[in-house]
């Protein structure tokens, strides 16, 4: 029997367990459990298992300044989200490991944000990350703008803003970087097979010839 992905916002007390836990083994950060029972959190769900997950935050506390910008500057960043059009934040991102492997689970995990933001997002979306291959992820798509970069506990960090009516076109645009990625290491395995497999035929020529 075929078995699909499954895509829920979670609700039940086990499942933000689940959700923390492996969020924490995943990223290494802690999150008061507070935030996880005030704001939305979704997961995505493989043979009934919690591959990837996600929490929408619309609070007072926006754990994207808190943990991605420094002291002196996250007053004045809270001003300026707080001044303008209401935010959406996209945080507590994880995959699991095996799961950034199957490039059509990925891409599934993907296209969840992508679906959860334009129900459940306002108009204006904000997100952070200290990995430098996500920042690429996001700095690929156009209608995303860096609202600020700094240098936290050793790594460097990124809070990106954009409109939520682009959301789904950002994650199409990030999904083909991810792709074109795929591709070109798929394209350099083989190429490396092809060489090895040319150097055993020359090998196995030269051996033949001195026997």
């Amino acid at each position: 029997m075929l078995q699909l992905p499954k895509f829920n916002k979670i609700n039940t007390t086990q499942a933000l367990d689940v959700f923390a836990h492996t969020y924490t083994q995943c990223s290494g950060f802690n999150v008061n459990r507070d935030y996880y029972e005030n704001n939305q959190v979704f997961g995505i769900y493989w043979k009934s298992r919690m591959i990837g997950g996600f929490v929408l935050g619309t609070g007072e506390t926006l754990r994207t300044l808190e943990v991605f910008v420094g002291s002196e500057h996250r007053d004045g960043l809270y001003t300026h989200v707080k001044s303008s059009v209401p935010h959406t934040e996209m945080c507590c991102f994880w995959m699991e490991p095996s799961t950034r492997k199957k490039t059509w689970l990925n891409f599934f995990v993907w296209f969840c944000v992508a679906y959860a933001l334009r129900v459940h997002g306002t108009q204006q979306l904000i997100f952070g990350t200290n990995s430098i291959r996500l920042a690429a992820l996001y700095s690929a798509t156009p209608k995303c703008t860096l609202l600020h970069s700094d240098y936290l506990n050793q790594k460097q960090t990124f809070v990106f803003t954009g409109p939520r009516k682009d959301c789904l076109l950002g994650v199409a645009q990030i999904l083909s970087y991810k792709f074109r990625r795929v591709m070109k290491i798929a394209s350099k395995r083989s190429k490396s097979r092809i060489l090895a497999s040319k150097q055993e035929n020359s090998d196995a020529i030269a051996r033949h010839a001195l026997s």
